[in-house]
């Protein structure tokens, strides 16, 4: 599957407009709570894009088991963010464009790792993660 938009980080939906960075939400005389920082939020339960395609799958002709520690890839992978196995870094799938905001996370340091919550070979490919956020 494909992606559409002009590169922009205001392109996907739950990205703030304007330059692309977060702002506190609120105002008046009492001052205003810090916005949650979305680089901190949990991946839960994605599925990866493009699984069939990816190197674990050509490799083994299967899915990662539920329960496998798997990292976001520190280089993206043809412009993606990509999901790998820890042990051997193995490439499963990509995330949905939806968490490319990932991306700057990761320059600030950011790193995500998980695991497989969920696989299954057929009809097609599936693999679905959690990951959370550490620095």
């Amino acid at each position: 599957m494909g992606s559409t938009g002009r590169n922009r980080f205001t392109d996907y939906p739950g990205t703030p407009k304007g330059d692309g960075r977060a702002s506190p939400k609120g105002g008046g005389a009492g001052g205003s709570p810090e916005a949650p920082n979305p680089c901190e939020a949990p991946v839960t339960n994605v599925p990866l894009d493009e699984v069939a395609r990816c190197e674990y799958h050509t490799i083994h002709q299967d899915v990662p088991d539920a329960g496998t520690a798997v990292q976001v890839r520190r280089n993206l992978v043809k412009g993606r963010v990509a999901v790998e196995t820890q042990e051997r870094n193995e490439l499963i799938g990509f995330l949905p464009t939806q968490f490319n905001h990932l991306r700057r996370c990761m320059e600030q340091g950011y790193v995500y790792s998980g695991m497989v919550v969920s696989s299954r070979l057929k009809p097609i490919p599936v693999v679905r993660v959690s990951l959370q956020a550490s620095q």
